[in-house]
């Protein structure tokens, strides 16, 4: 009989402390838990995402406008015309102020596309280039020289400095100048009034 007890007694002891430890380490458990932030209402931001925020790019919009007249240098050939140079002064927005490029077109009809690179300087400054297309044109007023001539087409920014560093878009144009002859191999140096306008981007 007192062996019987003994077993008993020895048998509940254990149960009852691996009750009491099996206790314990539950709540060590969800105490460890809640500390370390296993469960937690306010959930991580992934580290790419901070990344991008804090690298997120600025982009401005800014809406120019010039107006410039000067001269533009002619040279004729018996298969088109160079612009030689183009040289003006105006007002541009935030200071570019200063036109200067250079070009060149057939001359096969009253209308022809032509092409060339330009620049507006000061404060300010955008390099520009023009695409010849059936939307850049040079059109004769009269069939012969001396005639007024009109032009008009798209410039395609390529780069800028001062406040329009990193600027993109496109600026429309139009101007006219006269012109005296088109003989081959005759030059000239004519007035000539643009303008242009559009909308640049920048990052």
């Amino acid at each position: 009989m007192e062996n019987r007890a003994n077993a008993r007694s020895l048998m509940g002891t254990p149960v009852r402390t691996l009750i009491a430890v099996g206790a314990l380490g539950l709540v060590a458990t969800v105490g460890m838990s809640s500390t370390s932030g296993a469960v937690s209402t306010h959930p991580t931001v992934p580290t790419a995402h901070v990344a991008l925020t804090k690298h997120a790019v600025k982009v401005v919009h800014i809406a120019f406008k010039g107006t410039y007249s000067g001269t533009i240098g002619l040279l004729w050939s018996s298969t088109g015309v160079q612009a030689t140079s183009v040289k003006g002064t105006g007002t541009g927005t935030d200071g570019a102020n200063t036109m200067s490029g250079s070009g060149s077109g057939s001359a096969a009809s009253t209308c022809d596309p032509f092409s060339g690179l330009g620049s507006l300087t000061g404060a300010s400054g955008l390099k520009l280039q023009v695409v010849s297309s059936s939307k850049t044109q040079a059109c004769a007023v009269n069939s012969a020289a001396p005639t007024p001539v009109t032009v008009k087409g798209v410039a395609t920014v390529l780069s800028g400095t001062g406040k329009f560093k990193g600027a993109t878009g496109t600026l429309s144009f139009s101007g006219s100048f006269s012109i005296q002859a088109t003989t081959a191999g005759s030059s000239e140096s004519d007035s000539f009034s643009a303008t242009l306008t559009g909308t640049l981007t920048i990052k």
